[in-house]
């Protein structure tokens, strides 16, 4: 091979190039081929984070609609009982971020039934395209500067997920985060 290489000289080596180029700009005309288009992998474009604002401290009524995650709670922490401050639900649409990541982000306020001031969640969604999993940074703010709780998590569609928890003030009952992604493709 070397040899006839050798005998073709310069007008081998174009046809090689020339062959490369066809190859690289496009298929060759009766070439089929073989790669399935980008639409085929399905993308993500919405994401419904359902917040669950839980306060723990010596309650003994428990909410039934966090019933199934109070037996995850008592092994984490060791409160006597809990208590559902607020649900609440963000949408957060999802852009192309590059060719195999899409992401967004939205906040909103929680306003308890008591006289405390409101709280903000805020949140930034990540994920690849083709995946049933997101990665949210996830923020609870007392609507002053400095965030009460601030996480990111890889959660997938569906899936609970204790965020963490955190205390207003020394002497507040603790507040727990609890998150649940509803993944809507195109």
């Amino acid at each position: 091979m070397f040899e006839k290489e050798k005998r073709c000289g310069a007008r081998g080596t174009s046809i090689r190039y020339a062959l490369i180029t066809l190859l690289a700009l496009g298929s060759l005309p009766g070439v089929g081929s073989a790669q399935e288009p980008e639409e085929a992998a399905e993308t993500i474009q919405n994401v419904q984070l359902v917040f669950h604002l839980v306060e723990a401290d010596g309650f003994t009524d428990e909410a039934p609609e966090i019933s199934d995650v109070v037996a995850e709670l008592r092994k984490l922490f060791s409160f006597r009982g809990y208590r559902l401050l607020s649900t609440s639900m963000l949408n957060v649409g999802l852009s192309h971020l590059n060719s195999s990541t899409v992401s967004g982000s939205g906040s909103q306020r929680i306003v308890l039934d008591d006289a405390r001031t409101p709280l903000a969640i805020s949140t930034e969604v990540r994920a690849r395209r083709a995946t049933r999993t997101v990665r949210a940074t996830v923020t609870l703010t007392d609507l002053v500067p400095l965030p009460l709780l601030e996480a990111s998590v890889t959660i997938r569609d569906g899936q609970r997920v204790v965020v963490g928890s955190a205390r207003r003030s020394a002497d507040a009952p603790v507040l727990i985060l609890i998150v649940t992604p509803k993944i809507d493709p195109m």
